[in-house]
């Protein structure tokens, strides 16, 4: 979680220590949002990420049994599977880890594998194969096989797109209903202080936190958007 800057001289008030003590519990409250967010958003990404990893698994059996089924015998399979190795390395050593590509790239190694494991072949090189290997010859099973192999890929790269938004958005709306019980309670704790004062303080903290955030996961962006958020939902309570 991005650190918010303490020592802000903006943010030292001139009405006493009573009200130090209060913007301390202002910005204690926005960093206990802040984490809120961001371990719930871990929580329910690691939990759909298991059980699509689960899902994976059977949808790569299934392409792998019906590839198998498709070609004519064991070496024209032998011939699909070097086929489709030649990439796979490449795309894997660019792959960041959870957007569309590095998740089609890591299902394809994994079919990979469970082909290498149903043809007892060694492991495909970390390298990955020489761009010198002559063009394989295609069979109509190796044909079929590899139409099955274009329509499971899709059928996975649409099941993640669809997880994504699903999760993206649920999320969103969670932390934006956090955001708003931040305010809430803000507002019903310190608005003695005034409401103008109040607005104030919180809209220098939440400055001060987005000139340092570098948002570049799920996480972070939910984290970043509770934190504006609340400022939205303290306007409410101005305008009320």
């Amino acid at each position: 979680m991005t650190a918010i800057i303490s020592d802000d001289p903006t943010l030292t008030p001139r009405g006493g220590p009573e009200r130090g003590q209060t913007v301390d519990a202002i910005r204690r409250e926005m960093v206990l949002l802040r984490a809120r967010v961001r371990s719930l958003a871990e929580q329910r990404a690691a939990a759909e990420a298991d059980r699509f990893t689960q899902e994976l698994r059977v949808v790569t059996g299934d392409a792998v049994q019906e590839m198998n089924t498709a070609c004519e015998n064991r070496a024209v399979l032998a011939r699909v599977h070097h086929r489709l190795a030649r990439q796979v390395n490449a795309d894997l050593r660019l792959a960041r880890g959870d957007d569309e590509a590095s998740v089609d790239a890591q299902w394809r190694a994994l079919l990979l594998a469970r082909l290498e494991a149903s043809l007892d072949l060694p492991p495909v090189p970390a390298r990955g194969a020489s761009s010198s290997i002559a063009p394989v010859e295609l069979t109509l099973g190796a044909a079929r096989a590899l139409r099955t192999f274009e329509r499971q890929r899709e059928m996975v790269r649409s099941r993640f797109r669809a997880l994504k938004g699903r999760l993206q958005t649920e999320l969103a709306d969670l932390s934006l209903e956090m955001a708003g019980e931040t305010a809430a309670r803000l507002c019903l704790r310190y608005g003695r202080q005034g409401q103008e004062w109040l607005w104030w303080r919180l809209s220098r903290i939440v400055d001060q936190f987005v000139a340092v955030s570098k948002p570049a996961s799920l996480p972070a962006h939910l984290e970043l958007l509770a934190t504006r958020s609340v400022l939205s939902g303290l306007e409410e309570h101005r305008e009320s």
